[in-house]
C-alpha cells in the first residue's frame, strides 16, 4: 500500500476503519513509537460503535504509564482486510502503529510512503 508525506512532514496512508455502526474513511500518521494498530479520536470511535475488547497498560512517549481501554475493529486497505485492535485519543490525529505493518519505506524527497 502507498501512503504520501502530508504537508506537515508526517507520513500517511489512507485506510478505513469498520466498526459495529458503519465504516469511516481515515488518513492516519504513521508513528513508528507506536507498538499498537490504531489509535482513534475518541468521536470517530463513538461514530464507529466499536466494541469493548479490554484493556491494555501502554507506556508514554515521556516515560508515564497508563492502563488504556481497547476496543475491536476491522481495517481495510485497499481489498486487505484485518482485525484490528484499536486504542483512543483526544488528539485529532488518527494513528498507525507498528502492529499494522511489516515492511515501511518512507522517500521524503520523493513523497512517498510504502508498507506491506
Amino acid at each position: 500500500m502507498e501512503g504520501y508525506i502530508d504537508e506537515y512532514g508526517q507520513a500517511r496512508v489512507n485506510v478505513a476503519v469498520i466498526g459495529r455502526n458503519m465504516e469511516i474513511a481515515v488518513r492516519p500518521v504513521i508513528d513508528t513509537g507506536f507498538d499498537g494498530d490504531i489509535c482513534l479520536p475518541l468521536p470517530m470511535a463513538i461514530q464507529l460503535g466499536l466494541e469493548l475488547s479490554g484493556s491494555v497498560e501502554i507506556e508514554l512517549a515521556d516515560g508515564s504509564i497508563k492502563q488504556e481501554l481497547v476496543f475491536s475493529g476491522v481495517t481495510k486497505f485497499g481489498e486487505e482486510v484485518q482485525k484490528a485492535r484499536i486504542t483512543l485519543t483526544e488528539s485529532t490525529d488518527a494513528l498507525m502503529g507498528t502492529q499494522m505493518f511489516s515492511y515501511l519505506e518512507i522517500d521524503f524527497e520523493g513523497n512517498k510512503v510504502r508498507i506491506e
